[in-house]
């Protein structure tokens, strides 16, 4: 991913060249292929540039067509044929060549704001009209690309590495205590605009920002829509247009150089590298995808390596295994390779953290199979209420006794009558798990006890079909999936790519009847006949049958007892002495909360290393 920050007064300041000379070098790990330093009055921008395609990239940014208005940021743009055609319908001439910038300056030019929800990709950028002196920073729905800010002074600072933004003069390095709670509650913050410093704000997915003399506004631009079910003539049609939307949305996202995939046994990954070595046999890039996996056999019955090597050979590409007891937990922290721009909850981190580093040996851009799940492995409950609340029986009869003729059981509901029952009879409330160690003070100064009801509240429902895949679509959830995937938090300048989190596969997926085609994943079983080894593709989606952390505990190769000794910061949020003593009894879900204090200690001692934590 290309590197870019900013800084814009509008008062037409001068921009520290200095600031600017640092933020660059900065930004340098995201970009080895050139780095450009642009600054005038009132505006200083700096970028590094990661080429990666399919599409052109512009070399230099920030870029302009007319010297007014200025695109800095880091793009790749799907649908670029429509959007083309839209553009040329409306008189914008556009080359064949054009770059990803250039169609977006264009798009800005002939529709302002109005055309920003037709951008569809990877976005995270900013424009700068020199003239207004005004600027609008832009980030995607699904929250791909990461952007920041922050103000000091008559500056305004923005940029998609948080690190950098701490160069700042006046940007403080004081933790936000909220954002701690949350951590330590449930690992991330629900709240998208937060993140682990008070000073430096996060753009969530989905938004816009504008910034100007009359001051700062957030606000949404584009949401995920509701629309009405697909009704389609044919069952094969459902099947037909998933896979050319499927097609499209790899052909979209593959380069012309090496690529990779992080493969396993389940159906998302290996339809994913299906698809792209059917696209890539025929193109010149056949042979340049490459597989890479981790294989816990040593710790558990662990399928998952087995078959993702069954798929490799199947596809015939190379493949690239890594033993999941070669790691122990929060090995190689502490280390300058393992630190995060904020808090993390993965003590195999160094495990990705090798992939990440084979991976960027081969290629730039790595495929993933996340997305898969959050709308193919729907409910059956809301389809049918939908159905007979409109008074259509024949439907109902049609698909549930279709489908129990075809599977011999019905489809899974998935109404939550199993957590009701459990709640009625004997369920612990949500207060009597609430982490025991949490500091007191820390407690009732910021609620957290409220916050843990909060959290632990569910979801209202708002899709009619899919409701629990629409809500996780919309949280928080897979922003921050694709943040931790981000160069800043994987230290190699490798581009991650998600064709399930494409908006028009999620458009689709989620007007689709759930009974049959979201019933464990019924939809991308069919489509993938033929193309995926039966072992497979009738492969029934299994949960890890073992929990690595418990697995190294119960074999005496790790314990987290005794407890390292904490930074002074984190005694404020965290009992010690308790955590220590509760940590001794407890195993499971309970043992790897209790494990987020350590987590949280490993990164304040990083932040520490550096010398800028206040």
């Amino acid at each position: 991913m290309s590197g870019f920050a900013g800084m814009v007064s509008t008062g037409g300041a001068i921009p520290d060249p200095n600031l600017l000379e640092r933020m660059a070098a900065g930004l340098g790990f995201r970009g080895p292929d050139a780095t450009h330093i642009w600054s005038q009055a009132g505006a200083g921008f700096c970028f590094t540039l990661l080429r990666t395609g399919p599409a052109p990239q512009s070399s230099q940014q920030p870029h302009s067509l007319d010297g007014r208005m200025w695109l800095l940021g880091d793009v790749r743009l799907d649908g670029r044929e429509d959007l083309q055609r839209e553009l040329e319908q409306g008189g914008e001439s556009v080359s064949l060549n054009a770059t990803d910038e250039d169609l977006i300056l264009r798009a800005w030019r002939h529709w302002r704001e109005d055309g920003l929800a037709r951008l569809l990709g990877d976005l995270s950028f900013a424009l700068w009209d020199a003239a207004a002196r005004q600027l609008l920073c832009v980030r995607d729905l699904m929250g791909a690309r990461p952007l920041f800010y922050a103000s000091s002074g008559s500056w305004f600072f923005f940029s998609n590495t948080l690190e950098v933004l701490r160069l700042a003069p006046g940007v403080s390095s004081t933790l936000d205590p909220e954002f701690i709670g949350d951590f330590l509650l449930q690992e991330s913050s629900p709240d998208a605009s937060r993140t682990v410093y008070r000073d430096i704000r996060r753009l969530p997915p989905g938004h816009r920002l504008k910034y100007s003399a009359e001051g700062l506004c957030v606000r949404r631009h584009t949401a995920l829509p509701i629309e009405e079910p697909l009704w389609l003539k044919r069952p094969e049609e459902y099947i037909e247009r998933f896979q050319s939307l499927l097609e499209q949305t790899v052909r979209d996202r593959l380069p012309k150089g090496p690529s990779a995939i992080f493969l396993s046994g389940g159906l998302d990954s290996t339809s994913i590298a299906a698809v792209a070595t059917k696209i890539a046999s025929n193109s010149e890039t056949s042979g340049l995808l490459r597989a890479y996996t981790i294989d816990c056999r040593s710790l558990f019955r662990d399928e998952e390596g087995i078959l993702a090597s069954l798929m490799a050979q199947h596809l015939g590409l190379e493949i690239q295994i890594v033993s999941g007891d070669s790691c122990l937990p929060y090995q190689g922290w502490g280390g300058p390779e393992l630190r995060t721009p904020e808090p993390t909850h993965d003590p195999f981190l160094a495990l990705s953290r090798l992939q990440f580093r084979q991976i960027s040996s081969h290629a730039r851009v790595v495929f993933t199979g996340y997305g898969g799940d959050d709308v193919l492995t729907g409910q059956a409950w809301p389809y049918l209420v939908y159905l007979l609340s409109r008074w259509q029986f024949s439907t109902f009869g049609k698909t549930f006794g279709g489908y129990f003729l075809k599977h011999r059981r019905i489809p899974p509901l998935r109404a939550g009558f199993r957590t009701r029952l459990r709640r009625w009879f004997g369920r612990p409330e949500p207060l009597t798990e609430f982490p025991p160690w949490l500091e007191p003070h820390f407690v009732e100064q910021y609620h957290l006890r409220d916050r843990w009801l909060e959290l632990h509240q569910l979801p209202k429902a708002a899709h009619p079909l899919h409701p629990i895949g629409y809500d996780g679509l919309s949280s928080e959830t897979c922003s921050s999936i694709n943040e931790t995937e981000d160069a800043a938090w994987t230290g190699v300048p490798v581009d991650s790519r998600a064709p399930f989190f494409d908006l028009r596969m999620l458009r689709f997926l989620l007007r689709v009847p759930p009974v049959p085609w979201c019933m464990e994943k019924e939809l991308l079983r069919e489509a993938m006949r033929g193309m995926l080894p039966e072992e497979i593709r009738s492969r029934p989606k299994t949960s890890l049958p073992a929990e690595p952390i418990g697995l190294f505990v119960g074999s005496n190769r790790w314990s987290p007892l005794p407890l390292p000794e904490p930074p002074p910061e984190l005694r404020t949020y965290v009992d010690w002495k308790l955590l220590g003593a509760t940590l001794r009894t407890e195993t499971g879900s309970k043992l790897w909360a209790g494990l987020r204090p350590i987590s949280l200690g490993h990164w304040l001692k990083s932040i520490e290393i550096k010398g800028v934590v206040s």
